[in-house]
């Protein structure tokens, strides 16, 4: 999966400004930026004791400076495209990290495996 999705956000602009979208960290100074992590599995469906599907669940953080909304909606878009499913129920409260002067938003989605 983190190849689809490294797939899809290479070159990822927002308002003609790269953005960059790493997995787990960004090492770089830049700002805004955006992290994605694997959450984990859920809704197993099995039969004849072996897993016919399973559910997968992405974190995708988003960290800038200023109004993040317009890099929401851009990772909506992309990450329906590719056949996730936006899980708003799982999403965080907007959050201000003052130590680091970074808004934080973190926005689920999903992916139906077998």
């Amino acid at each position: 999966m983190n190849e689809i999705i490294q797939a899809a956000f290479n070159g990822f602009k927002v308002d003609n400004v790269e953005i960059p979208v790493k997995y787990l960290y960004y090492m770089g100074h830049g700002e805004p930026y955006v992290t994605y992590t694997p959450t984990g599995n859920g809704n197993v469906f099995s039969a004849d004791d072996q897993i016919q599907n399973y559910i997968t669940y992405y974190d995708f953080d988003i960290y800038s400076k200023g109004n993040y909304y317009a890099i929401a909606e851009a990772i909506k878009t992309i990450m329906q495209a590719n056949n996730f499913s936006y899980v708003p129920s799982q999403d965080s409260a907007e959050m201000y990290e003052p130590d680091t002067g970074y808004y934080h938003k973190t926005l689920c989605f999903a992916i139906e495996r077998s």
